[in-house]
């Protein structure tokens, strides 16, 4: 049985040594969060704000100057882990699909990278253009947000994006979701998981393909060790 694969996952606050770090630390994936400057530049970052203004109303410049590290070109990103890793491209926003999905294609090779995204749409828009490119529907938002009750039987949604798999918060991943993935043989990227009591649960379970974690090397460890815990 193959182990999960670990995708790196690197908080804004890392910055581009972060991404090094990542890239280093010999996990197979590395995630960057995408969007889109208001000067049309697309950068890694994961929050719409950045010093209490919306990166989409602001130059890449004013976004420069406004944080406290270096926000990376998302191209300039993608050079920094190609060659180490493979890339895990989740975007945060409409408007980034195929330009995106292009850089990743030139930087990684089209079987070299997953992109993620809870924008059905945007998946659509990707398989359409790129259909050899390998996409993930992500599940899991707060239960206040609008849509959030779809989360709970998410396979319709994950078929209608042409997604390849489904990228799934850990906590939804407990209470069935991933029970119902993985008997319609869906394979589950499995998020944020940073507690080793959760990581060992989903080492070993054969419906997760993909582990992603802030804490690569530890998750690594774990895999390599066999420490893990028997799937419910």
């Amino acid at each position: 049985m193959l182990s999960p694969a670990i995708s790196a996952h690197r908080r804004d606050e890392a910055g581009v040594a972060g991404l090094g770090e990542a890239a280093a630390s010999g996990a197979e994936y590395v995630e960057i969060d995408i969007r889109r400057t208001g000067d049309g530049r697309l950068v890694v970052h994961h929050d719409p704000e950045i010093g209490g203004l919306r990166l989409n109303r602001l130059t890449y410049d004013r976004i420069q100057e406004l944080a406290d590290r270096p926000v990376p070109l998302v191209g300039d990103a993608m050079k920094i882990i190609a060659g180490r890793a493979m890339g895990h491209l989740d975007l945060k926003e409409r408007g980034c699909e195929h330009e995106t999905v292009a850089l990743a294609v030139e930087a990684f090779g089209t079987g070299n990278f997953v992109v993620t995204t809870r924008e059905v749409t945007s998946l659509m828009e990707i398989k359409k253009s790129f259909p050899g490119v390998r996409t993930a529907l992500s599940v899991g938002r707060n239960l206040w947000e609008r849509g959030a009750a779809h989360d709970f039987a998410p396979l319709r949604l994950v078929r209608r994006a042409g997604a390849d798999m489904v990228a799934l918060n850990h906590r939804l991943a407990r209470v069935g979701v991933l029970r119902q993935c993985g008997r319609a043989g869906v394979p589950a990227m499995i998020w944020t998981v940073n507690a080793e009591p959760v990581m060992r649960r989903f080492l070993r379970d054969p419906r997760v393909a993909v582990l992603i974690t802030d804490h690569p090397r530890a998750a690594l460890t774990l895999r390599a060790r066999g420490e893990t815990q028997p799937r419910d």
